[in-house]
Formats: C-alpha cells, structure tokens, sequence
C-alpha cells in the first residue's frame, strides 16, 4: 500500500470517524442521515481510491455503486421515510451529553491501547488509521446500543456496515466483484424490509421510541 494513500485513506478515515461520532450527538433525524450520507462518501471514496492507486477496477466500481447507493439514494429513502413517519423526526440517548461523550473518549482511548498493538504491526507507518477504524466499529456499535429510536438504531446499523467495510479495506480484505455487489443490494432490500417494520410499528404503537415501547409492553 503507497504511502499516497495512507495519506488519502487517513483524511477518508477522520471524516467516517467525526461522521460516527456526531451522529451520537444530534438529534434531528435528517442531520442523522446527512451524517450517514458523509460518512458513505468516506467509504465510497476509500473503495474508488483504492482501486485507483492498486490499478483494480473491480474496486473502482464497488466505489461508484456504493456512492450511488449508500450516499444518494439511501438518504433520499431516509428522508421520505422521515416525511411519511412523524416519528422519526428525532431521537434523543439513554446516556446524556457528557456521559456519552465519557464513553466514546473509553472507546477511543481503548482502540488506542496495547491490547490492538498486533494489528497496528501490520502496518506501523500508518497506527494512528488502524487505530481509528477500531474505534470506528466500537463507536458505531455504542451508536446501536446508545440511541432510544428504532430509525437511528437503523442508521447506526449500516453506520457499523460502513465501518467494517473500512476496516476490511484498509487491510485489503476483498470478495470477488458479483459478491461485493450482491452485499451492496442486499443493504437496499434491508432498508425497505426495515422500513416496513418501522411502519408497522408506529401504527402498532404510535411511538418509534424504544424507550416508550418499552413502557407500553409493561
């Protein structure tokens, strides 16, 4: 791997990274997914940049669909999710503030520790990146288990898909073209099946809070 890209892969990384970050911290559901839709974009570009600089165009077009699919087309599914559904305008934490933001600096801290010193091995020039991705899955991964909507709770889902996809490319673990693709289109299907469910259970319960479904199955 150039050290060109290293350079380009780490400025792709910082933004998925501050994406995952700010998407614990706003509530509006549309910034939510102009969060996911920036975050995509780093994903989007580090395929395309990859295959640029390796010389793979396989690479190069699972860049373009994903660009195509995860930041154009789901944020504009998002957004009609969002107009049908006055329940997903927003969404709040079980953690406040400042207690969220305690979490992620452990998280953050943790990716940074010796305990992924063997995988910052593989690639020394570049420990900051390894470290980053970690954190990237472990922050997405809070993001599921943090926020109270059953959408932001969708959104942090393929925020963890973008995360792992990242991880796989910095350490150039790759599938065969049909198969990339396959998994790209398979993350459309499961956005309408979900969406679909979000419906189904905001005429069930009139809430998409899992907070305040919690309280109407007790």
């Amino acid at each position: 791997m150039s050290e060109n890209f290293f350079e380009i892969f780490f400025l792709l990384d910082i933004i998925a990274f501050l994406a995952a970050v700010f998407m614990h911290l706003v509530r509006r559901s549309r910034t939510l997914v102009r969060l996911y839709a920036l975050q995509s974009f780093a994903v989007a570009g580090t395929l395309f940049f990859l295959g640029f600089i390796g010389d793979e165009s396989s690479l190069m077009v699972v860049g373009a669909i994903t660009l195509l699919v995860k930041a154009i087309i789901a944020p504009i599914f998002f957004n009609q999710v969002i107009r049908n559904l006055a329940g997903v305008s927003s969404a709040t934490n079980y953690l406040n503030t400042p207690l969220t933001l305690f979490v992620l600096t452990g998280l953050v801290m943790f990716s940074f520790s010796k305990v992924f010193l063997p995988l910052s091995a593989l690639y020394p020039q570049a420990f900051v990146s390894v470290a980053l991705n970690i954190a990237l899955v472990f922050i997405s991964i809070f993001l599921l288990i943090n926020r109270r909507g059953v959408f932001t709770q969708m959104v942090g889902m393929l925020s963890l898909e973008n995360s792992i996809v990242l991880f796989a490319a910095f350490f150039g673990l790759r599938h065969p073209l049909p198969l990339e693709i396959g998994s790209i289109f398979d993350i459309i299907i499961w956005m309408v099946i979900a969406s679909a469910f979000m419906s189904m259970i905001y005429r069930q319960f009139g809430t998409l809070s899992t907070a305040d479904m919690k309280r109407l199955t007790e």
